[in-house]
């Protein structure tokens, strides 16, 4: 991965980490704030909308201890390690042993250990207990806490947080169902507002916490898919709560039928749908346009401009990561070193124009030469280097032979052009300046040979 790249998903992941930060911080705020209305009879701290559902206080401690795991795991060395998994045990445990009490009807006596709800008692439930409905999302908090930080079953993890943000979608999009009518009371939701907005913000925190896998691994490149998926989620989670509301208040100002809203619903589904389809392949195409520019302005930096090869900084960055990667025991690595034959009387003989379209030729010839990836480079005035990563001298000096071949039976614009070329085989360990002086000495002996020649260097042990 190019340095950018790396950069910019480094930013990506520090804004992950920082979101799941800020969700748990907010869910502690509620959490702490409905525990002050419980202790100083503030209905509008426990419930948010007074005389609806109140977040218990068992619920706040549940909610206290997660948003703790939370940013213990998205922050590591913050806390003791212990910490996240500690208090996602006690997360889980708190809503399993909820759950029992609803599904086989006991008395655990967990519920008004701190203090008694009268209001939910006069409605038909257990005082100060949660519903049902929070005690799972404790049990799926805990289990993707005790997972996602010790890095166990990642991908379940994942899995669960996402039946989690479910949970908290729905919820808060019964609470946009009932914003839409005049009645705010919910029989089949016996959540309050602020607890669902708190499972939402941890389902949210626990996707984006691990910015190596999953959900947060794809938010945090700096890819198309990356960019598109951290324009487009948002929009995504905020559209059904936008939905359920708007649905129940043209049915309760009587502005549409029922079945009229179901179908308008249909419609608004479809439609937003396709606004999100649009607007993400649009975002796609630009940014796909603006990368195609980045790229043509990046190899620029590197090309030649009159031969269309790599130039010296090319060759230079190429080289020093092929040796780099043979000392550490990579795949072979032969340099050519090309001069074209007495371009200096040619210069001199067809002018300078015929010399540049010699060497404009001689780029095209070499490009047309080389493997994808190998690098032919301008290395300076008339001469050339080519990088052949992957083969042995013996096969270089047979690409080199071709190369001349090639050049001599060209069809030359002004006159014939020959070229004579110097091979040499990376060792081991050996640094840029002593292979290039290598392959360079063995072209001063093809030139001395006669031209319209390849020599191979000797090892330096000859």
């Amino acid at each position: 991965m190019e340095p950018a790249a790396i950069d910019e998903r480094g930013k990506h992941a520090r804004w992950l980490e920082r979101s799941a930060l800020t969700a748990s911080a907010a869910v502690a705020i509620i959490s702490l704030l409905a525990l002050l209305g419980w202790f100083l009879d503030l209905p509008l701290l426990r419930s948010v909308l007074p005389g609806h559902v109140s977040m218990k206080p068992n619920t706040a401690i549940g909610m206290l201890l997660a948003a703790t795991a939370l940013a213990s795991c998205a922050r590591p060395g913050r806390l003791p390690p212990w910490v996240s998994g500690w208090a996602s045990l006690a997360v889980g445990l708190l809503g399993a042993a909820t759950l029992s009490q609803h599904l086989f009807d006991i008395e655990l006596g967990i519920d008004d250990l701190l203090l008694p709800d009268g209001l939910e008692s006069a409605v038909g439930r257990q005082p100060a207990r949660m519903s049902e409905l929070t005690a799972i999302a404790f049990l799926l908090v805990g289990s993707i806490g005790l997972m996602a930080c010790r890095r166990i079953g990642a991908w379940f993890a994942q899995v669960l947080a996402l039946a989690l943000l479910a949970t908290g979608l729905f919820a808060l999009s019964a609470y946009g169902f009932a914003m839409g009518a005049e009645n705010l009371q919910l029989p089949f939701l016996p959540l309050g507002l602020n607890t669902a907005v708190c499972v939402f913000l941890l389902a949210l925190g626990w996707l984006v916490s691990q910015p190596g896998g999953g959900l947060a691994r794809v938010l945090a490149s700096p890819g198309l898919g990356g960019e598109l998926g951290r324009r487009t989620l948002g929009p995504a989670l905020v559209a059904p709560v936008v939905v359920a509301f708007v649905a129940q208040l043209v049915v309760g100002r009587n502005w549409l039928t029922e079945g009229a809203a179901i179908t308008g619903m249909a419609v608004a589904s479809g439609l937003f749908v396709t606004g999100l389809v649009w607007w993400g392949a649009d975002l796609l195409d630009r940014l796909e346009r603006e990368r195609a520019h980045s790229r043509q302005l990046q190899a620029s930096v590197h090309t030649d401009d009159l031969t269309g090869v790599g130039n010296r900084r090319a060759f230079d960055e190429a080289l020093a990561a092929l040796l780099a990667r043979r000392a550490k025991g990579g795949s072979p690595v032969c340099l050519l070193m090309l001069d074209l034959d007495n371009f200096k009387r040619y210069n001199d003989t067809h002018g300078h124009l015929a010399g540049d379209r010699a060497l404009r030729l001689a780029g095209a010839l070499l490009r047309a030469a080389i493997r994808p990836g190998d690098l032919a480079a301008r290395y300076g005035g008339e001469e050339f280097a080519v990088l052949l990563p992957g083969i042995d001298q013996e096969r270089a000096l047979m690409v080199a032979e071709r190369l001349c071949r090639d050049f001599r039976v060209a069809d030359w614009p002004d006159a014939p052009v020959t070229i004579s070329l110097g091979v040499a085989e990376a060792f081991a360990g050996e640094s840029p300046e002593s292979l290039v002086s290598r392959a360079d000495a063995a072209l001063y002996l093809a030139k001395a040979a006669g031209r319209d020649r390849a020599v191979a260097a000797q090892s330096p042990s000859a």
